[in-house]
């Protein structure tokens, strides 16, 4: 079935283009361009008839639809962000942050989106501060509930995203960063990590540690890793592949699709871990307890699943990878969140040796 818009006609509403990556609609109403948040002509066409009709009722003196209430757009948004506009994870992450905001803001009576506003959002950035709540979190909350109503806005729920202000700007606060010169796990710390692991954790944890020390995967990458995500490159020479890909019903950070190099040794390892993955719980709790048993029996310092990442990249970085392939690797989007992963590490020099004079 051909597709059918409506007629270029000047000063009247109609659709005008595709636009950006995702190929949304946009539409000419009242002399303006507005986008229409979709790819599909007819559901585009359908938001602009809308609008037109609404702002027709507007300029006749109906009365404007009651703004929604926080509750009924949040419950709207948790149906758009589900994959694959996200990926699970974060669109549960999204979902927690703006039920946080939700709950906070009928606890001070702000009930409907006509409510939020600068002084609203600054009161809610002070509470959360307040509560011990890091920058980097308000600043992950903040973005959330913008992503929010700028759907809200697209939808035609809302008449402006309040978010769009420079205003808001404002709220976003400077957060930590690590020293230049932070110190990570050295190859000799990981190495006696993974052989502790193997003498006394059981075999899917012990090769779901050495896997991630072994390719800087992130540990929701490797809980849905399988055996044809690896490849052999050359057994005499010890080298393999991994490969980074979306499965059904999950899909990688960003939808990033990556292939990292790795050793036959870490091969072994994905393969082992995905044939003993269903005889043992790898949630969250149970992997952070077991890292806190090993790293106590190996009399090593504090440190998470994460920082075996991060170690990988500072071991790959430090032996002559360029920051961009490490970012690659990594399926990060950026080479400035890479150069936050690289540290150096502790044992190697004082750096004395490299003063001039």
């Amino acid at each position: 079935m051909s597709r059918r818009r409506r007629k270029y006609i000047a000063d009247a509403p109609h659709l005008c283009r595709q636009r950006g990556k995702q190929k949304f609609w946009t539409g000419w109403i009242e002399g303006e361009e507005v986008s229409l948040g979709t790819a599909d002509a007819r559901e585009a066409q359908r938001k602009l008839d809308t609008l037109a009709a609404d702002r027709g009722r507007a300029a006749h003196g109906a009365p404007a639809a009651p703004p929604p209430k926080l509750t009924e757009l949040t419950l709207l948004y948790a149906q758009h962000c589900r994959p694959p506009k996200y990926s699970s994870r974060t669109a549960s992450s999204y979902m927690n942050r703006i039920t946080n905001f939700v709950e906070w803001a009928e606890s001070v009576r702000i009930i409907t989106t006509a409510h939020v506003n600068y002084q609203a959002m600054s009161k809610f950035v002070r509470a959360r501060t307040a509560h011990g709540v890091g920058a980097a979190t308000i600043n992950r909350d903040r973005i959330a509930i913008s992503s929010m109503f700028g759907f809200a806005k697209r939808e035609g729920l809302i008449a402006s995203n309040p978010f769009r202000s420079e205003d808001f700007r404002e709220l976003k606060l400077r957060e930590p960063r690590p020293k230049p010169n932070a110190i990570t796990l050295s190859p000799t710390q990981v190495d006696l990590f993974l052989d502790t692991a193997d003498t006394m954790s059981p075999t899917v944890l012990a090769a779901m540690f050495r896997l991630t020390a072994g390719s800087g995967v992130r540990i929701d990458e490797a809980r849905h890793l399988d055996t044809a995500d690896v490849r052999i490159v050359d057994a005499v020479a010890g080298t393999a592949e991994l490969t980074i890909t979306p499965k059904p019903g999950w899909t990688t950070k960003s939808y990033r699709y990556r292939m990292i190099p790795i050793t036959t040794r870490t091969a072994a390892a994905v393969l082992a871990f995905v044939k003993a993955r269903p005889k043992q719980a790898i949630d969250d709790k149970t992997v952070w307890d077991e890292m806190k048993r090993v790293r106590d029996k190996a009399k090593l310092p504090h440190f998470s699943m994460h920082d075996l990442r991060r170690a990988w990249a500072s071991a790959v970085h430090h032996n002559g990878a360029s920051l961009k392939q490490v970012s690659v690797w990594l399926g990060h989007a950026e080479v400035q969140t890479t150069e936050r992963y690289i540290r150096v590490f502790g044992m190697e020099t004082t750096g004395h040796e490299f003063l001039p004079r």
